[in-house]
Parts: structure tokens; C-alpha cells; sequence
């Protein structure tokens, strides 16, 4: 490889973190957020618990299986790709594709999220991927506005 792409994106295990229970657990969220608001007070409400509870399983899941953000854990892809779709003036097939797909770029690579990973406990499991959804949902909102 040209050593002048970041080693971040030279690593030899890319197919593994593309492929791997991460992206495991952002289908099943592509799929959830099917039936789950994710729209007005009730989905924030939602939003807003979800990730306080699933910042606190994941500390526990953490620490039963012993190893810091293990690939096992993927309540953290899920609240992050439900960030990544919130409050979108309409969520059609495309622009669920087009989060997925923002999401999984982000979470993969850290790129706007790296250092809040080193948070302890649930903390640096869920805030790196809520994060993630964020940048993703903040991208389709501009895009969306330029596009209208």
C-alpha cells in the first residue's frame, strides 16, 4: 500500500470490519427502525432512553465478557444507526440506504469519533457510534436541503 493512505485505512482485517458483527447489528437496525419512531418528542423520548440504557447494559456486557468494546456487543451499532435516521424529513428506501452506508463508514473508520472510544465502560462502547449517526444524520440533512 502508498504510505500516504493513514494506516487507519491500510489495516489488513478490513473485510472483518466490514462484514463482522458490527455490521451484523447495523442490519438488524436497518430493519428495526421499520417499526420503531424514530420522528417528533416520542422519538427523541425513545432515542434519549435507549442510549442511556444501552450505555449501561453495554458496561455490564463489557465486563462479564471481559474485554474492552467486544465484537459481541452490538446494541451500539443499533442506537447508532437509529441517530443516523432521527428526525429526517422522510426516511425513503434510498436515504436508509445512503445512513447505512454513511454509518457504517464512520463506525468502521472512527473518522469523526476516535478518542471518545477511549471512554470508560458503556461510555466509549456507545458514544463513538451514537456519534457516528450523528455525522451520518447531520450529511443527509445538509444533502437533503441542497438536493430541494
Amino acid at each position: 500500500m502508498p504510505e500516504f493512505i493513514p494506516e487507519r485505512f491500510r489495516h489488513k482485517r478490513w473485510a472483518d470490519r466490514l462484514t463482522g458483527s458490527g455490521f451484523l447489528g447495523t442490519v438488524l437496525a436497518f430493519f428495526l427502525a421499520f417499526i420503531i419512531p424514530l420522528q417528533g418528542v416520542a422519538g427523541l423520548v425513545f432515542l434519549l432512553a435507549a442510549s442511556g440504557v444501552s450505555v449501561y447494559l453495554s458496561g455490564i456486557a463489557e465486563t462479564a465478557l471481559g474485554r474492552k468494546d467486544d465484537p459481541r456487543i452490538v446494541i451500539d451499532e443499533i442506537i447508532g444507526y437509529f441517530w443516523s435516521i432521527a428526525f429526517l424529513p422522510f426516511t425513503t428506501l434510498g436515504v436508509r440506504l445512503t445512513a447505512f452506508v454513511l454509518f457504517r463508514i464512520f463506525d468502521v473508520y472512527k473518522i469523526p469519533t476516535g478518542e471518545v472510544q477511549k471512554l470508560k465502560g458503556g461510555w466509549g462502547i456507545m458514544m463513538d457510534d451514537i456519534l457516528s449517526g450523528l455525522a451520518a444524520n447531520f450529511i443527509i440533512h445538509v444533502s437533503l436541503q441542497i438536493l430541494s
